[in-house]
């Protein structure tokens, strides 16, 4: 019996984008881009707040930090494109 895959492979870039948090006060004079690796990409652009946090949680795997709590995103960069966060 033959065997069939499916896969999806996203093409999307996508970088987040805000400014950091420190002693609990955003830096806005400072901005952070943290580069979304491609097997993370289609939980960044589900729209279930579950997935948001478990690619957020899987970023210190590819040597970037995990944002929540330490970053006040403003936007992220998808394709080129700004889209607003939340």
């Amino acid at each position: 019996m033959p065997l069939a895959f499916w896969y999806s492979i996203s093409m999307d870039k996508v970088i987040i984008c805000g400014n950091p948090i420190y002693n609990g006060e955003v830096r806005y004079g400072a901005d952070i881009e943290i580069p979304v690796p491609n097997d993370l990409v289609p939980l960044a652009l589900s729209n279930e707040g579950v997935d948001w946090d478990l690619m957020c949680s899987k970023l210190p795997s590819y040597g970037f930090m995990n944002p929540i709590g330490k970053i006040m995103i403003s936007h992220l960069i998808v394709n080129g494109q700004r889209r607003i966060f939340h």
